[in-house]
């Protein structure tokens, strides 16, 4: 089945999260962060993977600075409290 392609879901003049894909078993998301903007901390009920579409991110999990670029994959688990912030425009392919 042909979904999309996923350039098509990048903009960066806000912060958007896109729905890319959904059933009862998956959720894929794009999240797109103009630079500078951020996530304040959250936590997520669900494990989540990502993939760093473009741009690159301050990625902070439990007090963790990770600073990650386009092509890195990062996984956590569920209710782990983590912030963004971009330090480019910034895309990432969500997994939960």
């Amino acid at each position: 089945m042909y979904i999309g392609n996923i350039t098509q879901y990048k903009k960066h003049d806000k912060i958007e999260k896109v729905a890319v894909y959904k059933d009862e078993h998956i959720n894929v998301i794009m999240l797109n962060l103009p630079n500078g903007e951020e996530l304040k901390p959250h936590i997520s009920p669900v494990d989540a993977f990502f993939v760093v579409q473009q741009g690159e991110v301050e990625f902070t999990l439990e007090g963790e600075v990770f600073h990650l670029k386009q092509g890195d994959v990062f996984h956590f688990k569920a209710r782990q409290v983590h912030a963004l912030k971009a330090k480019s425009d910034f895309s990432m392919l969500i997994v939960k």
